[in-house]
C-alpha cells in the first residue's frame, strides 16, 4: 500500500510540473519568469557584488543614445546615438569631453573601439559597419572618409536588423547581433586585417534561450575573452562561456538603480572589467569595483 501512495505521489509531481509549464507557455509568461523558472542555479549576479552602482542623465544629449564602446588607449569611453547621428566621448562617469558629428549615416546604432585610433559604426538601415579614424582634433565624420566598409546581406524585417556590435582584436574579428526575427550573432573575421573574410552565423548560440525576447547589444571582452548579449525587452544581460552555453550574468530589475532603465541600447567593459550600459534616451550606468 505504501509502495502505491509513493508511486501516486511521484506521479502527482510530474503531472505537477507538467501542468505548470502548460499554464506558464498558454498564459504567455514573460522570459524572465521562464528562465528562474527552468533555471534553478541562476550565474552569480555582479549586482550581488560590492560595487560602485551609479545612474546618470547625459544632459547635452537629447535622445537615442544607442551605443558605447571603451578606447584603452584613451581611457575612455565614446558613445553614439542614431538620431540626430553624433558621436560623444566621455569620462567614465559619464560627463562629455566632446562631440563629433556624423554626415551621409543613416541609422547609427552602435559603435566599437578597434585600435590606433580606427572605430567601426554600425549602421542599421545602410546594413554595414564603417570605418573610421578618430583622433584627438576630430570634431566631424562624412561617411565618404571611410576608411573601409562592409555591408551585409542578412535577412530580418522592417525595423528589425543589426543592433550591436564589438571586436576581437586578438582574431581580427568583429561580433553583430540581429535584434529578432531571426535572433542571430553574427561573427566577420578578416575585414581589419586584409585577409580572407570568413562570415560565421551563430544560431546554436541562441536555440534554447528563450527567455531573451530580442537581443540589444554585444560586447567581446579581450580580458575574459567571452561575449556579453544585452536584451533590451528581457532586460537582462547574459554571458557566453568557454562550452557556449548561455548564462546568467546581470539582472537589470534586481537593482533598484538599473531597473530605472526602460530601454538598454548599448554595453561595454574597461580594462578594470568595470561594466557600462546606455539606455534610451539619454541614460548612463555604470558598474564599477570598489
Amino acid at each position: 500500500m505504501k509502495r502505491i501512495l509513493l508511486i501516486n505521489k511521484k506521479l502527482s509531481i510530474v503531472f505537477l510540473i507538467i501542468i505548470t509549464f502548460v499554464v506558464i507557455h498558454s498564459m504567455d509568461l514573460d522570459d524572465k519568469l521562464l528562465y528562474k523558472f527552468f533555471h534553478w542555479e541562476e550565474e552569480f549576479s555582479i549586482l550581488k557584488q560590492k560595487h560602485k552602482k551609479e545612474l546618470v542623465v547625459i544632459n547635452e544629449i537629447e535622445k537615442n543614445l544607442s551605443g558605447i564602446t571603451y578606447n584603452e588607449n584613451t581611457d575612455t569611453l565614446f558613445a553614439i546615438t542614431n538620431s540626430p547621428r553624433d558621436i560623444y566621448e566621455l569620462d567614465k562617469n559619464g560627463n562629455v569631453l566632446r562631440k563629433i558629428s556624423l554626415k551621409g549615416f543613416k541609422d547609427t546604432e552602435d559603435i566599437t573601439y578597434i585600435k590606433n585610433n580606427k572605430f567601426a559604426i554600425l549602421d542599421e538601415e545602410l546594413n554595414g559597419l564603417f570605418i573610421v579614424d578618430i583622433n584627438d582634433d576630430t570634431k566631424f565624420i562624412s561617411i565618404d572618409d571611410s576608411i573601409k566598409k562592409f555591408i551585409f546581406d542578412i535577412k530580418r524585417f522592417e525595423n528589425f536588423g543589426l543592433e550591436g556590435i564589438s571586436y576581437d582584436k586578438t582574431e581580427d574579428k568583429f561580433y553583430m547581433v540581429n535584434e529578432r526575427n531571426p535572433k542571430k550573432i553574427v561573427s566577420v573575421k578578416g575585414i581589419i586585417g586584409n585577409n580572407q573574410l570568413e562570415v560565421n552565423i551563430k544560431d546554436e548560440l541562441l536555440e534554447n534561450n528563450f527567455y531573451l525576447a530580442d537581443l540589444s547589444a554585444i560586447h567581446f571582452d579581450d580580458i575574459d575573452r567571452r561575449l556579453y548579449v544585452l536584451s533590451d525587452e528581457s532586460a537582462l544581460l547574459g554571458r557566453i562561456d568557454d562550452k557556449k552555453d548561455f548564462r546568467k550574468y546581470l539582472d537589470l530589475m534586481d537593482n533598484e538603480i538599473s531597473s530605472k532603465m526602460k530601454n538598454s541600447e548599448g554595453i561595454t567593459r574597461d580594462k578594470e572589467g568595470n561594466i557600462y550600459i546606455v539606455s534610451e534616451p539619454n541614460l548612463f550606468f555604470s558598474i564599477k569595483k570598489e
